[in-house]
Parts: C-alpha cells; sequence; structure tokens
C-alpha cells in the first residue's frame, strides 16, 4: 500500500547535520509516509550514517553527485505518494509538520502546495530570528514578482502539479524552487500556515551562502518572468517592475512606484487586503522621510 506522504531529502556531503534531519522526519506524529534519501555522490560518511539505519520508511538511493537539481528530481520520481515534502539535510523538521501540512491540504481541495513558517538556526541549532508569511493568493503571487517567499524545505505539494508544472529545471539551479512556485501557482492555490513547523540552518557550507552571486542573477530573471506572467507585462515593464520591487522603498524614485501602483498593480490577479495593506506600507515608507538623529 502507497503512503500518503513521500518526504525527499538529497544530501551531498551533509555528514554534519544529516542525522539530525533524518530524526526529525522519523520522529513525526504522522506516521504514513517514505522518507527518500538521494545521496548524491557523498565521500564525508554520510553513506554510513545512512546506513545505520533500520527504519524501513527510510529508502535510500545513491548516486554519482549530479548537483541538487538531479538529485530532486530523482528523489521525486522514485517516490510513490500522491504528496511530496521537502526536507533537506540540514534542517529541522517540528515533529507536528507533517500533521499540519497534510491536514491543511485536506481542507482545501483546491489547493497543491501548503508551506509553513520558519525559525532561522545557527550551526549550533541557536534561534536567530523567524520569517513573515504572504497568506492570500494575490499577494503570494506579488511576493513571487521579486523574491521566493517562503523556504523550499517548508513545502509539501501535490506530485501531480509538480510534474504539470515541469518539475525543477536545471538551469534554474540555486533558484529551482522559486522558478517552480510561479508555474505551480497557475495549477492551484497555496495554503499558508503561519507557524514554525521547521527550523532551517544558516551555515557557511549551506548551499544559499555558497551560491549567491547565481541566485541574484536568476531571482531577477524569475522574478521579471513572474511580473508578466501575474500582471500580464510585456517584457520591457516586466523588467522595469521586476526592479522596482527588489529596490528598497526609499530609494525608489517617486514617479517610478507611482507606474507600478497606476500600470501594474491593477493587473494583479485578484485583490486583497493583504495586498492593498503592502501597497500603502511601501508608499508610505517612500513618502515618510527617515528621521536623523
Amino acid at each position: 500500500m502507497k503512503p500518503k506522504i513521500s518526504v525527499v531529502l538529497p544530501v551531498w556531503n551533509g555528514a554534519k547535520f544529516v542525522g539530525a534531519a533524518i530524526d526529525s522526519i522519523l520522529s513525526q506524529t504522522f506516521a504514513d509516509f517514505e522518507l527518500v534519501v538521494v545521496d548524491d555522490g557523498s565521500d564525508d560518511g554520510t553513506a554510513d550514517i545512512l546506513r545505520s539505519y533500520t527504519d524501513s520508511r527510510l529508502k535510500v538511493h545513491s548516486v554519482p553527485h549530479g548537483g541538487i537539481v538531479t538529485a530532486l528530481n530523482l528523489g521525486i520520481n522514485r517516490s510513490s505518494a500522491a504528496l511530496i515534502a521537502r526536507q533537506d539535510a540540514d534542517d529541522l523538521s517540528r515533529p507536528d509538520r507533517l500533521q499540519r501540512q497534510w491536514d491543511a491540504l485536506q481542507r482545501e481541495p483546491r489547493a497543491v502546495l501548503c508551506f509553513t513558517d520558519h525559525s532561522l538556526l545557527n550551526e549550533t541549532a541557536a534561534e536567530v530570528g523567524a520569517a513573515r508569511l504572504p497568506r492570500s493568493r494575490s499577494f503570494i503571487a506579488l511576493r513571487l514578482c521579486y523574491q521566493c517567499p517562503f523556504a523550499h524545505g517548508s513545502v509539501l505539494f501535490a506530485k501531480e502539479a509538480f510534474l504539470a508544472a515541469g518539475g525543477y529545471v536545471a538551469d534554474e539551479r540555486h533558484a529551482e524552487d522559486y522558478a517552480l512556485w510561479g508555474r505551480m501557482l497557475e495549477l492551484g492555490d497555496f495554503v499558508a500556515l503561519p507557524e514554525a513547523l521547521i527550523r532551517f540552518r544558516i551555515h557557511s557550507s549551506s548551499v544559499s551562502k555558497r551560491n549567491l552571486e547565481t541566485q541574484e542573477r536568476l531571482t531577477f530573471q524569475i522574478a521579471s518572468e513572474n511580473c508578466r506572467r501575474f500582471m500580464g507585462l510585456n517584457e520591457v515593464d516586466a523588467q522595469r517592475a521586476a526592479t522596482l520591487l527588489r529596490t528598497p522603498a526609499r530609494e525608489r524614485k517617486m514617479g517610478d512606484w507611482l507606474w507600478f501602483l497606476s500600470s501594474c498593480a491593477p493587473k494583479l490577479r485578484g485583490k486583497s487586503a493583504e495586498t492593498f495593506g503592502w501597497l500603502a506600507w511601501q508608499t508610505a515608507k517612500r513618502l515618510v522621510p527617515v528621521s536623523r538623529v
């Protein structure tokens, strides 16, 4: 019998943290899952750690090193459940994470993805901050027009929608999740859980810190594409809008911001109080001068 959820965990030389990540999944209160680990050519002792587990829910696939996108797609393609949860090898899931996300998707039949809030950890597992999430479909779309609004490792999504959206794309490596969410939002609703159900570890060897320059370039390209997708802008206006949204509010030229408010924001698919509130807040930040002491 197929499990209800497949948790996909790619790892490459993650011996320092992968055991804790696996333990956080195996201790979930929701028990009907498989944990699919893709060992992406590790040579640091990761394989020994994986072999030490005897839980039958853990499925390990060892492959030559091919990178995160290849490992993710392989793990999902070899998963047997209709729902896919992501877990990174250096992060920790709260014990009730899968149960909470399963329940959320059961309440929302049109939803194809559920994401959660997260807290940030340093290398010693001390919490150093938390994130704030968009809730409405409209505001999720707007946030996607300038940044990835939630943590990759916090998601639970429908495998069918993932495949229909084209999966992870090799050319988008290091921002593969951000690009995917824009495509998936066209296929159904996203559900936000405002509790920090995953702890996201920031450390010197994390992928997100090692590839900042590539991420920055890809993020702008994806942001521009999402401006075209969700606001129906042409390529020139989409790039202008993405640049503007990615600029701090007080550094924007008022003429440019008024152009966005009059020519772009009204075209955004859907409306919500959350979206209007953010636009008003950004306008106020531009208008109110910075106090000098």
